[in-house]
Formats: structure tokens, C-alpha cells, sequence
């Protein structure tokens, strides 16, 4: 009885072990949230950027009118 008890421990404990991947096998996670984030600031700025060029130009316009 205490061997198969000892017996089930040893498996349970040779289930729970360490993993099959070593760290140094495993891929790096890509970047979940930097990667997104650098995106939408990028569309951000491009849209800044064209609201900025539309503005001038209708300054230039208004200023040449007056």
C-alpha cells in the first residue's frame, strides 16, 4: 500500500516537473501591446499632421483674399 502510494506521488510529481521547452528554446512573445500602440500613434500623427497642412492652406487662402 505505501509503495503504490509513494509510487503515485512520484508520478504526480514527475507530471508537475518542469517544462518540455527549455526558456532558452522558446520564442520571445511579440510585443502585445507596444507594437499597436506605435501604430495608432503613427496614424495619429499623419492625421495631426494632415489637419495641420489643410488649416495652413485655408490660411494662406483667407489671407490672400483679404
Amino acid at each position: 500500500m505505501n509503495r503504490a502510494i509513494l509510487g503515485w506521488l512520484l508520478l504526480l510529481l514527475a507530471a508537475c516537473g518542469a517544462p518540455a521547452v527549455p526558456d532558452a528554446d522558446r520564442e520571445p512573445p511579440s510585443n502585445v501591446i507596444g507594437d499597436p500602440l506605435q501604430q495608432s500613434l503613427d496614424k495619429a500623427r499623419s492625421v495631426e499632421d494632415l489637419s495641420g497642412s489643410r488649416k495652413s492652406g485655408l490660411d494662406d487662402a483667407i489671407d490672400d483674399a483679404n
